[in-house]
């Protein structure tokens, strides 16, 4: 660094849950802007780039549709909620660890439900694991160093989180894959082609909602038991023998689940047999790992610290007796039956990710929103009140996909607050009522 330029050398990027953290960014500390970012992706260089557009980003504290100051609107929030006899928290898969931990004490003093995007992207999953059947999992440095088979399943990281395929899966330089690519071997199961076909060596074409037919038929093939059946989409028995085959001869293997394969009508069914195909595999004596591809750069940071202090991953009410119950305790439910009346909606859109009926409704709520940007949310916000960018303007904790800790740094100077010093003024003042 000189009195003109820094240069961060390992910035870790806030875009998506892969946390790339070698990115080298050159700021000019004089002008205070961003010169130069490498080994981004682009959905990364944008997010690093959304501090210099001004026309994205949301400008002043509103309440009820006027501007306002921080004061104002800190204080308009904690009449919401303390006028709120349960309040919803939601949202915080773009938040930092410490935001979060502040959001959840907010949740519980004021015996709230507390609930992130997990309970609806990935929680079939969670349920499936709860149920305390065997689950292999590794961390991505322990996968790149050894996958000799990569499966894709339901998933396409070409447009969700771009250098997944070059850092941690397909071509990177591992211990057992000293070649990358050319020692690994890609295999795709998807409902639509896609990129990663060219690059596959199989590509599985299902029809929504085989996923489960196919998985159970691989783990029989595993386990060398015969079989009779056809299948209704366009592979072939023969095809699947040949990728069980090959399955059977790996050292080591991975397969990234998507939601392709959690949102479609039978994913329950499919990731139980997923799950129970890689557990076939293990006891064959072939090291198989499941892996679930998360979205938002801090949602596993969400999850961890529900699971630290209440045990349960997603979704829960502190003003019941069992606080976890998935279709009772969870956001989607709690809207629909009217359970809450206020809302506090912390770096989300739900507006653009709800459906309409649970939107319409929600929009019924006094809600406050803490976020960085302009959302369809924030029309129809009580209150709105802008923050910095996490990893961006201000620094934090959060988790990649596989649970490593990483921090996030401060790149340039805003002036804009923390959503954790707004989410902290708030509960202060929640506190002294």
């Amino acid at each position: 660094m000189n009195g003109k330029e820094k240069i961060i050398e390992t910035a870790v990027c806030p875009f998506c849950a892969c946390l790339c953290d070698d990115v080298v960014i050159s700021v000019d500390v004089e002008r205070n802007r961003i010169k130069e970012i490498r080994n981004a992706c682009t959905f990364g260089v944008e997010k690093f780039l959304s501090v210099e557009k001004a026309e994205q980003r949301l400008k002043k504290p509103v309440v009820d549709g006027k501007e306002t100051d921080y004061d104002d609107a800190i204080e308009k929030a904690v009449d919401i909620l303390n006028a709120a006899n349960k309040p919803l928290i939601y949202g915080l898969g773009n938040s930092g660890y410490n935001a979060q931990r502040v959001a959840l004490e907010i949740a519980k003093l004021k015996k709230g439900v507390y609930d992130i995007t997990e309970s609806i992207c990935h929680n079939l999953l969670y349920l499936e694991l709860m149920k305390k059947g065997p689950f292999y999992f590794a961390l991505l440095d322990e996968i790149r160093d050894n996958a000799q088979v990569v499966i894709y399943w339901g998933a396409n990281p070409v447009v969700s989180h771009p250098r997944h395929l070059s850092r941690y899966s397909v071509y990177p330089v591992g211990r057992y894959a000293m070649r990358g690519v050319m020692d690994r071997e890609l295999i795709t199961i998807d409902v639509a082609d896609s990129e990663l076909k060219k690059i596959s060596r199989w590509f599985l074409r299902v029809n929504p909602g085989e996923d489960a037919e196919i998985a159970d038929i691989l783990r029989r093939l595993v386990k060398g038991e015969s079989l009779r059946e056809q299948l209704t989409g366009e592979m072939d028995i023969d095809t699947l023998r040949k990728m069980a085959d090959r399955l059977k001869k790996a050292f080591y293997g991975v397969i990234f689940v998507g939601l392709g394969v959690l949102s479609n009508k039978n994913g329950s069914k499919s990731i139980e047999a997923i799950l129970a195909l890689v557990d076939a595999l293990n006891k064959e004596g072939v090291k198989f790992v499941l892996f679930p591809m998360k979205g938002h750069y801090n949602v596993l940071g969400a999850v961890n610290l529900l699971l630290r202090e209440t045990g349960y991953p997603f979704g829960v009410d502190f003003s019941r007796d069992t606080i976890f119950e998935p279709g009772k305790t969870t956001v989607l439910d709690v809207i629909a039956r009217g359970e809450v009346d206020a809302a506090l909606i912390i770096g989300a859109d739900p507006f653009s990710s709800f459906p309409m009926t649970t939107a319409r409704k929600l929009r019924d709520l006094p809600i406050i929103l803490i976020d960085p940007f302009e959302t369809p949310t924030t029309q129809f916000a009580s209150v709105a009140i802008p923050t910095a960018i996490t990893g961006v303007e201000t620094e934090d904790i959060a988790y990649r996909m596989d649970g490593l800790p990483l921090k996030l740094e401060k790149i340039v100077d805003c002036k804009y607050p923390s959503d954790r010093d707004i989410l902290e003024q708030i509960l202060k003042g929640v506190k002294k009522s």
